[in-house]
């Protein structure tokens, strides 16, 4: 969504943060749009939520949110402020929006082993509140790796390439590895996904979302999908490591030592069983999947924030976990 100053401005008005002074649209995230504002009164974000989310969902987010405050998790996460009404919601054009203040600190787009090690025991802690939560987003989880949900969306997009008389580049890297892919996902083995138990889990905890101050970090950014869907506590490391421990020479792959290193810091604090490893090539294969998807989804939809190599990517690195999956195990698990 784009929003003029002058929108900007109507929208605040709504909220008692004193006299505007400036505002800039954030850079990072692709599946919300976030806007830095100043005020006299001081920094704030300005999220405009999904189209896709409902808004019993982002009432959830927020009661989620506020679960960990009270919880004292150590961390700073988003703390919603209310409107001249007393809401914690605002709908402005045909859209819902809220404010938070902005969490000031730095983002670090590449982890080495000091940055992994401070980011195990925020996601330990993050994870042993919310085993002892009763949080519940009403999404039980019962497809393996959200699979149907994917390959309808595969498919779909594989049909709208096919019926275009001229294909772009992106179509026809698209046409080029969805088989595949559709194959690797249908092929995923779900009896280890389905026997652990299920949480609305972050599900994106990556770089961008994780805010560092004197090379520790101070806070955790972006709690959008904890209204997606339960999944396995795992699944939140699986993405950590999907987004932060990829070569510095080849993004398509994993680095392995990197990938232990975290695990073992991890475990430190809580524990994980031999079947939550032997899930976590699974588990990425299945994220890389849905964000080769997302991808062209994005292209249809919203292009300014996608890049083309995005799509060869996540295919290559879906494909490399597949044909090494038994030695990433192995690997793990020592």
């Amino acid at each position: 969504m784009q929003l003029t100053k002058k929108e900007i401005i109507e929208l605040l008005r709504r909220y008692d943060l004193g006299t505007f002074l400036s505002y800039k649209k954030a850079k990072m995230g692709v599946a919300n749009h976030n806007w830095i504002i100043r005020t006299t009164t001081g920094k704030f974000v300005l999220r405009c939520v999904s189209r896709f989310k409902k808004l019993k969902e982002i009432k959830f987010e927020l009661k989620y949110l506020n679960f960990f405050r009270k919880s004292h998790f150590q961390y700073k996460i988003p703390k919603p402020l209310k409107n001249n009404i007393s809401r914690y919601i605002t709908k402005f054009r045909g859209g819902y929006f809220w404010v938070y203040p902005f969490i000031e600190g730095k983002i670090i787009l590449r982890f080495g082993r000091s940055e992994l090690k401070e980011l195990a025991k925020v996601m330990a802690e993050y994870h042993s509140i919310l085993e002892k939560s009763k949080l519940d987003n009403s999404r039980h989880q019962n497809i393996p790796f959200n699979r149907i949900a994917i390959l309808k969306e595969l498919k779909q997009f594989k049909n709208l390439c096919s019926k275009k008389k001229k294909k772009e580049k992106k179509d026809k890297i698209y046409l080029l590895e969805v088989d595949e892919l559709i194959g690797i996902l249908e092929s995923l083995d779900p009896t280890i996904y389905l026997k652990l138990k299920a949480y609305p889990i972050h599900r994106d905890i990556n770089p961008e979302n994780i805010v560092f101050k004197k090379k520790k970090v101070i806070g955790l950014i972006d709690f959008d999908n904890v209204s997606f869907m339960d999944e396995p506590l795992v699944k939140d490391i699986a993405i950590l490591l999907m987004y932060s421990c990829r070569t510095l020479t080849n993004e398509s792959k994993l680095n392995l030592k990197l990938s232990k290193f975290f695990i073992k810091e991890y475990q430190k604090y809580h524990k994980l069983t031999l079947d939550e490893i032997k899930l976590i090539p699974d588990l990425i294969i299945a994220g890389a999947i849905e964000d080769f998807s997302y991808v062209f989804w994005l292209f249809e939809n919203d292009p300014e924030r996608v890049k083309l190599k995005w799509l060869k990517l996540y295919s290559k690195l879906a494909k490399w976990i597949t044909k090494n999956k038994k030695y990433i195990i192995e690997f793990l698990s020592k």
